[in-house]
């Protein structure tokens, strides 16, 4: 995949796309529970987020989808600059520039494309049904990048640089798998198996070693 104008193509990462297995039942329907946590760290840790996600063992289960994500790029920058969206979310690129200047939208990793070439007031939009990394670049600007987190499902919590708790609420009941994503990996990543159980806050802490 080759952006449209060729002056902006980074090295390419290799991103794991997460794989999550379909399940019929219904999130809405489903008996919940919730998680509690809290992440443990060995050394000093970087200033990036973290973000703390589920998956369900049997399948994630249909969900409902969260609305469109605006994305705003006055000044030659992603605003925002970094964010989790769902699997099936829809982000909308607007080219909200005060001047006279054109943006592209294209992105590498779990989900690879190109939006194109979009004039001052116009806008695109990309549903990312892949979950994993993806990184947001344009090919007219070198400097504006930008990057998503595409969670399975909504049973993920985003735990910024600042913060070691998190929590989260109105899972499906059922064994669960919890897996760690770093914005900025300084440690290994964390897989370890959790059970939600109905009407219950199940605890759980996760040790962030390099």
């Amino acid at each position: 995949m080759r952006p449209v104008s060729g002056q902006h193509l980074p090295r390419p990462v290799y991103t794991r796309v997460i794989q999550a297995q379909a399940a019929d039942f219904k999130w809405d329907d489903a008996k919940k529970g919730s998680l509690k946590g809290t992440l443990k760290f060995s050394a000093k840790r970087a200033g990036a987020p973290i973000v703390v996600y589920l998956l369900r063992d049997g399948g994630e289960g249909k969900f409902t989808v969260p609305g469109a994500l605006e994305v705003r790029q006055e000044g030659a920058k992603f605003a925002p600059n970094f964010t989790v969206l769902v699997k099936g979310q829809t982000a909308k690129f607007i080219n909200d520039e005060k001047k006279d200047i054109a943006h592209n939208v294209y992105f590498l990793g779990a989900a690879e494309g190109d939006l194109g070439i979009f004039e001052k007031g116009e806008s695109v939009q990309h549903e990312f049904t892949e979950a994993g990394e993806v990184s947001l670049h344009c090919s007219i600007h070198k400097n504006m990048d930008g990057k998503f987190f595409i969670a399975p499902s909504p049973a993920f919590a985003l735990v910024e640089s600042d913060a070691e708790s998190f929590s989260i609420s109105g899972v499906p009941a059922g064994k669960y798998k919890l897996k760690t994503w770093q914005k900025q990996k300084r440690f290994k990543d964390v897989e370890l198996e959790v059970n939600i159980e109905e009407g219950k806050e199940a605890g759980v802490t996760v040790e962030m070693a390099r």
